[in-house]
C-alpha cells in the first residue's frame, strides 16, 4: 500500500510539473504566433506517461500544422503532405519556442492534452520558401481537340500533347478529366450550359477546345516530295462561365516523302507558330482574373484566422486560398476562384454565423473587411 501510495504522488507530481514548469508568460512577438492546438495518443497497458508523451507530441504537430496551414494552400497540405511531415511537422523541437499543457486528461482509451505553444513564424516561413512549396493552386486545363489528316480522325493529337506540356511548363496542371466524355458535342462544351453541376463535372478552370486538320496539297513539281497545309483553330474559356479568354488561330505548310510525314510535319509547323509565351500569358490572364485579395483586420489570433481561411476555403466559388501576409491583428489573403466574383465572397463573409465579419468595401479584385467582436 505504501509503495502504491509513493507511485501515485510521484505520478501525480510528474503531471503537475510538466504543466508548471512551462507556465512562463506566452505572448505572440514579430518573429512568433501563439496558438492553441491538441493531440491524443491511445493508452497501450496503462501506460499513461507513455500515451500523454505521445499525445503531447501530437499537439506539437497539431500547433505547427496550424500555422504552416495558413501560408500555404489547401492543395499544397494534400498534395505535399508526407514531405511537410519529414520537414517540418515531425521537426517540432525546431519550430516550438516554449508552450504551456492548458488541459489533460482520459477519455475512453485515449490521453489527450491541449497546449499553447508559442510558434517560430519565421523559420518556418523561411523553411517552406526552401522548400519551394506552391504558395498558389495550380489551375486545372482540360482538353478536347479534335484532329485530322485527310478527314480522317487521330487519336492522339500532336497538338494536344504540344499545348499540354507548354501548359505544365507554365504551372498549369492537366486534367485526367475529358470533356467529350461529358458533353455530346463540342459546341456543347463551349457553350454556357444551363445546368451548372454539369459544368462542374469537368475537374478543370480552363478548357482548351477546338480542331486542328492537314489536308494534302501537291504532289506535282516538288522533286518527290509531298506537300500538306494543316490549319489549327482553338478556343481557351473558362470551365464555369464559357468566357473565352483567348483564341488561336495558325496555318502552315509542310513537305516531306510521305504523305504522313508531310502531314505530320504541317501541323508541328502550326504549333510552332503558337506564341511561345503563349502558356505563360494565358497563366498571368488566368490568375488576374479568377484571383481576389482579401484585407481583413479585427482578427484576435492566429486560431481564429486558421478559422476564417477554413470557412473561406468552404465557400463554393473558391477554389483555395491562403496567407499572404499576417501581422498584429491584420491579414492579407489571397483567394483562388473557380466561379463568381469579389461581391459573391463579400456577400459570403457577411453571412457567415461561425463568424461576424464586415465588409468595408469590395472591388473587382479586392475585398477589405474587420471582424466584429
Amino acid at each position: 500500500m505504501k509503495y502504491v501510495l509513493i507511485y501515485s504522488l510521484a505520478f501525480m507530481l510528474f503531471f503537475s510539473g510538466c504543466a508548471a514548469t512551462r507556465k512562463a508568460a506566452i505572448k505572440p512577438t514579430a518573429a512568433t504566433e501563439v496558438v492553441e492546438a491538441e493531440g491524443q495518443a491511445p493508452i497501450i497497458k496503462d501506460d499513461l506517461i507513455g500515451a500523454k508523451n505521445a499525445a503531447l507530441a501530437d499537439a506539437q504537430r497539431a500547433a505547427l500544422g496550424l500555422v504552416v496551414g495558413v501560408y500555404v494552400t489547401g492543395e499544397t497540405l494534400v498534395s505535399k503532405a508526407v514531405l511537410l511531415e519529414e520537414n517540418i511537422l515531425g521537426q517540432t523541437q525546431g519550430y516550438i519556442e516554449r508552450y504551456t499543457i492548458l488541459k489533460e486528461y482520459r477519455q475512453a482509451e485515449f490521453y489527450k492534452v491541449r497546449i499553447k505553444a508559442v510558434v517560430r513564424k519565421e523559420d518556418l516561413a523561411r523553411k517552406i520558401d526552401e522548400m519551394q512549396l506552391p504558395t498558389k493552386p495550380s489551375p486545372v486545363v482540360a482538353f478536347w481537340i479534335d484532329e485530322y489528316v485527310d478527314d480522317t480522325a487521330i487519336e492522339a493529337s500532336a497538338i494536344e500533347s504540344s499545348l499540354s506540356q507548354r501548359l505544365i511548363n507554365a504551372g498549369f496542371r492537366v486534367s485526367d478529366d475529358k470533356p467529350r466524355n461529358i458533353f455530346a458535342t463540342r459546341e456543347d462544351a463551349e457553350k454556357q450550359d444551363e445546368k451548372a453541376e454539369k459544368a462542374e463535372r469537368v475537374n478543370a478552370d480552363i478548357l482548351v477546345l477546338g480542331r486542328a486538320a492537314s489536308h494534302f496539297v501537291t504532289d506535282k513539281d516538288l522533286g518527290g516530295l509531298i506537300s500538306y497545309r494543316a490549319t489549327v483553330s482553338l478556343k481557351i474559356v473558362k470551365a464555369n462561365t464559357r468566357e473565352v479568354i483567348t483564341t488561336i488561330d495558325e496555318t502552315s505548310g509542310g513537305v516531306d516523302i510521305t504523305r504522313e510525314a508531310a502531314a505530320k510535319a504541317s501541323l508541328s509547323r502550326a504549333i510552332e507558330k503558337i506564341d511561345a509565351d503563349f502558356a505563360k500569358k494565358l497563366y498571368e490572364t488566368l490568375e488576374k482574373q479568377s484571383g481576389i485579395t482579401l484585407k481583413i483586420s479585427g482578427i484576435a489570433d492566429i486560431n481564429e484566422l486558421n478559422l476564417i481561411n477554413r470557412l473561406i476555403r468552404s465557400f463554393i466559388e473558391v477554389k483555395d486560398s491562403r496567407v499572404r501576409n499576417y501581422s498584429g491583428s491584420s491579414a492579407v489573403i489571397e483567394i483562388a476562384l473557380k466561379r463568381g466574383t469579389a461581391a459573391d465572397i463579400a456577400r459570403r463573409l457577411e453571412q457567415l454565423k461561425e463568424q461576424r465579419i464586415k465588409v468595408i468595401s469590395a472591388g473587382q479584385y479586392d475585398i477589405e473587411a474587420t471582424v466584429n467582436k
